[in-house]
């Protein structure tokens, strides 16, 4: 095997099951009350210091990797992430336990923009083209595959069982990437004005709205399989179709990922955006207006196909519009879907779920026409 495809296959597995820890306590929520004695609003905060502290760490991290090698930012921070995986396994209380997810979070986001950068700095462009939208790919596959590897390990073993079996994963990707990616000296550049393109991309109105829809995308995602989980716990309603082929039948979602390149090529990066958006308003609606198995179910393949494209095409945006400052411009745009997903997993535990379907549905009728307003300042070329 030649060693970009060998780094390549590294950086994807790797990549899921970083990814999969944004989402692993989702069906865990009802075990967590368990285990540590607290309510299911606050079993919501195993989730939410996670992602919160992996933002952060996105954003730290978005920088560091301009300045350092990113082999040793992936192979350290993948053993990092193996080590406290391991010892949240032993937490005897929910504060420690939450400190523990916090750190593992914050070790975590070592990962993403170290990645991307490798790939954009050896790789060829053909190469590095398959590579970024394969490793995106694995990261929208992790949304379905954490949910259902946690619930298998718990449900299958113990609670516990879920962190030896995440630590020996990453320690097994810790092993792969020592092994597969190389080491290249980068020149040491002091940069003395870290914040001044960060703050130039703030005050940038078409990146503005981007990082506007950017946070909606998994803020609903989290929202939407938190508060399906809440909503049975506290209901004790009963699917005839079982929770983990619920979750399966999500994966239906991921298939338009694979033709987004397609896709964008012919009718661009707008079209495409705002069609994503339109399909989660409208997916949303049958399970607004008749909560049962169908309907859900039709929800959960039309939200993961809408942020199946949806992301990209920001991403790609986000990229377009801030060139000059293109590393931070994306970082910013990580920090901002994460800090959405932390949201979501927070009020996934305090909203209604009926509110939450109608609620998403008419938020992504507002940013549908946001991206529709977007596009047509970009023709009139006013933006």
């Amino acid at each position: 095997m030649n060693r970009p495809l060998y780094a390549t296959i590294t950086l994807i597995m790797s990549g899921i099951f970083i990814a999969s820890n944004l989402y692993t306590m989702i069906p865990l929520q009802k075990l967590i009350t368990d285990t540590y004695d607290t309510t299911a609003q606050s079993s919501s905060l195993a989730s939410f210091c996670f992602i919160m502290f992996y933002a952060a760490g996105l954003f730290v991290f978005g920088i560091w990797s301009d300045l350092a090698d990113e082999k040793n930012i992936l192979v350290y921070g993948m053993v990092s992430v193996s080590i406290l995986t391991f010892l949240i396994s032993f937490a005897g209380n929910y504060i420690l336990f939450l400190v523990l997810r916090s750190l593992q979070g914050f070790a975590a986001a070592a990962f993403p923009p170290a990645a991307f950068s490798y790939v954009f700095r050896l790789f060829d462009v053909r190469t590095r083209t398959i590579s970024i939208a394969l490793i995106n790919t694995g990261f929208l596959f992790a949304g379905i595959f954490g949910q259902v590897l946690s619930a298998f390990l718990a449900f299958r073993f113990s609670f516990e069982a879920v962190f030896y079996g995440f630590s020996l994963f990453y320690f097994i990707c810790f092993l792969s990437l020592q092994a597969a990616l190389t080491n290249v000296r980068k020149q040491t550049v002091r940069e003395r004005k870290i914040l001044t393109p960060i703050l130039t991309c703030i005050r940038f109105p078409p990146l503005q709205k981007l990082y506007a829809i950017s946070f909606f995308l998994l803020f609903t995602v989290l929202l939407f399989y938190g508060g399906i989980e809440m909503y049975i716990i506290q209901s004790d309603h009963h699917f005839s179709l079982s929770l983990q082929t619920f979750r399966l039948t999500g994966l239906l979602g991921m298939i338009p990922a694979f033709f987004t390149h397609v896709l964008q090529k012919k009718f661009g990066a707008f079209h495409l955006l705002t069609f994503s958006l339109v399909l989660m308003t409208i997916g949303l609606i049958p399970s607004s207006l008749s909560l049962n198995e169908a309907s859900l179910t039709f929800s959960s393949i039309a939200l993961i196909a809408s942020t199946s494209l949806s992301i990209p095409m920001v991403i790609l945006l986000v990229g377009e519009y801030g060139e000059k400052f293109r590393g931070r411009a994306i970082s910013l745009y990580s920090f901002t879907l994460l800090a959405g997903a932390g949201a979501g997993s927070l009020l996934a535990a305090l909203i209604p779920f009926p509110l939450i379907l109608i609620g998403s549905s008419v938020l992504f009728g507002g940013l549908t026409f946001l991206s529709i307003v977007m596009h047509r300042q970009e023709l009139s070329g006013s933006v």
